[in-house]
């Protein structure tokens, strides 16, 4: 029970720690020297080493700690990670000195509290996994805590075994056997806890989530991030060449996305749109004037809407849906991130979330907020639909008004005069604008190499790009096709944001990642006053979620489970709680109605029957084969499912054959019977015997490995047990036989001795 007490205990404080240190909160120096702290003391404790006190030393340590600790809050760390630091350096000082019970109990209220920190730093799935085995080493340890405290508090009791001491001299009694005894009493113990504590973690979990979802929430179900979120470039008033590339590597999830249909075609999340390029950045148009068009009414104030939630406010965002719309409805979960940027589909037309301002770009239709913090879910309504390939290889982009072309057909100061010679070069055959976008498109696709290791560049990025490399990432395939566009007089700009993600059809999201990180390109067509998106980089350059095998399949799961954490745990509020309470009821409706179904089914065939059967009397020929064959049926359905209760009832305590004749007939298989005919004396002696025992074992009558089948029998006190080893002993040691009547009698004994049993328990 000590070295039980002593790993769960360590196991508890143990998990707290790992807990904290999957919120990324913690430096490599904190985490190895606890671990170091952790190790140490658990292979003291386990060998029983002997520890001086020195309680100078443990009062002097938090008086020392506290100059750092200042360090820590003022100067080195936040707040937040000097308070976990506190709660290491308490509870290795605590784990390394000599412990009692009260110190015990500070390492579990430091280890709770810890929980509690993470708590508030993350709210990620696999802190529910965390949550479940604090919870299982809380329930256990506290239970073994109690148990340790108790036995030394009271004397030790000797364990009641079934033996006859004084029918056997002192000198033969055999310690190994008591010790082995003893050894799997403990171990019995041990799985007795570990049993009760999975139970005791099922019944807390049955009693508490439907309390959980019916309690009334009281305010929004946003989610503010107490840690800082991480930035992610690419995505700001001024784009460098090699920015995506930067987070293209990783694969931290940047949003959710839900639709409520199947999308007509590929979409992309799109972000900024940038227009003016200097040779080696993108950047917005005349920042100074933008800043005064926002003042100038682009602001939308929030209107309040029955549908929404309660923290949500509603824009229309100025978008007139075409003739034949195609609207798509995305539902964004948004990861934190440290950029105002609102992503979405390509010509939203309404939006609603919990912001109290949204900023709509006049001539990008780019969408930000300086109110996201932390995690948030919005709504956004797009049209997808574009015009066929024969309007827009009618139209002209040289007819576009002057403002489009001033901002849209901008060329850097210098730019290499090859770049529109070989522009010329690509579109030489192609008879429309249409065509010759899609030419220089198709081109870059498959010319050029997808690369994210580029080295940096001296010179003109592009011109290396084009003539020399012939390798890159999105943003210069991006930039190659506007910047020629331009040279051929066709407005265009680039487009930073999301590929469509992978689908996952456990939860029905779109998870993104930031390796979904995307440049592509925009060009302008007059006559539909459209902007129509195209994507130079080659195939290498798309995700390709395709694949499937364990491991996707894993993350899958894990993403859907996170998903579920997020929306009905963490998030969870008063209209989420009304929907999923009103989605419970119409479930339990239907189900209602189906059974009610089933029942009318039911009692209209049972009158049919009644009325032919005892009615009607106009009984054929068939309906007598089929009552026939009904009752046959049903006695045979019946006696399946008796033998089949006896047979499992006779695989636990094993069958010896020895019971009634048709038991033997029809629950012992048929080869089995005849092995228990033909079979040695001996074997079936120690056949019934065994089943002896255990049915003796129900009522606690346990055969110690140092007793003889006499002693047993003596020590038992039952007439049915002493008879049953005088059989035994006869055929097992004296080479007799049983008689049909002897195997009669063996059976009635043993039916006693079950009656017997069941009353002494």
């Amino acid at each position: 029970m000590d070295k039980y007490f002593t790993t769960t205990s360590y196991a508890l404080v143990a998990t707290a720690f790992a807990t904290l240190a999957l919120t990324d909160n913690l430096d490599a120096a904190s985490i190895a020297l606890y671990l170091i702290a952790l190790v140490v003391s658990f292979y003291r404790d386990r060998r029983n080493a002997e520890r001086r006190r020195r309680e100078w030393l443990w009062r002097i340590l938090p008086v020392a700690y506290v100059p750092f600790l200042v360090l820590d809050v003022m100067i080195l760390n936040t707040r937040v990670v000097a308070l976990i630091h506190l709660t290491l350096f308490a509870s290795a000082v605590k784990l390394l000195q000599p412990k009692r019970d009260r110190d015990w109990i500070f390492l579990y209220i430091i280890a709770f509290f810890q929980m509690l920190l993470t708590a508030g730093l993350t709210i990620n799935a696999t802190f529910v996994a965390s949550l479940i085995t604090f919870l299982f080493f809380f329930i256990s340890t506290l239970a073994a805590f109690e148990i340790r405290r108790a036995r030394r508090e009271i004397a030790a009791l000797d364990e009641e075994v079934i033996t006859r001491i004084k029918l056997r001299p002192k000198r033969y009694e055999r310690k190994p056997a008591r010790d082995a005894a003893r050894a799997s009493s403990h171990r019995s113990r041990v799985r007795y806890l570990v049993g009760a504590s999975f139970a005791q973690i099922i019944m807390v979990a049955a009693f508490t989530l439907p309390l959980f979802f019916l309690i009334p929430r009281f305010g929004g179900g946003v989610v503010r991030g107490s840690g800082d979120s991480a930035a992610i470039s690419g995505f700001s008033d001024k784009v460098s060449l090699g920015d995506v590339a930067s987070i293209k590597k990783s694969q931290r999830i940047v949003m959710r996305v839900q639709l409520n249909t199947a999308p007509p075609k590929y979409l992309r999340w799109r972000g900024v749109a940038l227009e003016r390029y200097d040779g080696r950045s993108w950047s917005v148009w005349s920042i100074e004037k933008r800043i005064q068009e926002l003042k100038q009414g682009r602001i939308i104030s929030g209107e309040s809407s029955e549908k929404e939630a309660a923290s949500d406010y509603v824009y229309p965002l100025g978008e007139q849906p075409r003739a034949r719309p195609t609207l798509i409805e995305q539902k964004i979960f948004l990861e934190p991130l440290q950029t105002p940027v609102i992503f979405a589909a390509q010509r939203a037309i309404r939006f609603s979330g919990p912001v109290a301002a949204l900023n709509k770009d006049t001539f990008t239709s780019a969408l930000s907020s300086p109110f996201i913090k932390g995690r948030m879910a919005y709504t956004v309504v797009s049209d997808v639909s574009q015009p066929s390939e024969q309007e827009l290889k009618l139209d002209s982009p040289a007819l576009a008004p002057e403002q489009i072309r001033q901002r849209y057909l901008q060329l850097p100061r210098r730019i290499d005069p090859r770049i529109a010679q070989l522009a010329r070069e690509i579109t030489r055959n192609a008879p429309s604008p249409y065509d010759k976008v899609r030419a220089i498109e198709s081109f870059l696709r498959t010319q050029f190499q997808y690369s994210l290791d580029l080295k940096p560049t001296t010179g003109d990025p592009l011109a290396e790009f084009l003539f020399e490399t012939r390798e890159g990432h999105c943003e210069y395939f991006a930039t190659a096709m506007v910047i020629m566009l331009r040279t051929l007089d066709i407005p265009a700009r680039i487009v930073n944001g999301f590929q469509m993600g992978e689908y996952n059809d456990v939860s029905n999201l779109y998870t993104v990642r930031e390796s979904d990180a995307h440049s592509w390109v925009e060009a302008y067509f007059p006559h539909s006053d459209s902007w129509i998106e195209f994507d130079p980089t080659p195939s290498a350059g798309i995700n390709d979620y395709s694949g499937g095998g364990l491991l996707a399949w894993f993350r899958k799961h894990m993403d859907a489970l996170e998903v579920f954490w997020l929306d009905y745990i963490v998030t969870l509020d008063s209209s989420e709680q009304a929907s999923l309470i009103g989605s419970i009821n119409r479930k339990l409706v239907a189900l209602k109605d189906r059974l009610l179904i089933y029942y009318r089914d039911a009692k209209r065939w049972l009158m049919n029957v009644v009325s032919v059967m005892f009615i009607r009397h106009d009984w054929s020929a068939g309906d007598v084969a089929k009552l026939v064959a009904m009752i046959a049926a049903l006695f045979a359905a019946l006696g399946a499912v008796y033998i089949f209760l006896l047979y499992r009832k006779r695989r636990l305590v094993a069958p010896t054959g020895y019971g009634p004749w048709w038991h033997r007939l029809f629950v012992l298989p048929r080869w089995r019977s005849k092995r228990l005919i033909e079979r040695d004396r001996r074997e079936s002696a120690v056949l019934f015997y065994a089943q002896m025992l255990r049915i003796a074992s129900r009522a606690g009558l346990v055969k110690a490995p140092d007793q003889t089948p006499m002693e047993f029998a003596a020590a038992s006190g039952l007439d049915q047990i002493h008879e049953i080893t005088a059989l035994y002993n006869r055929v097992r040691f004296g080479g007799g036989a049983l008689d049909d009547s002897e195997v009669r009698r063996v059976s009635d004994l043993l039916n006693e001795l079950k009656k017997a049993a069941g009353r002494k328990r």
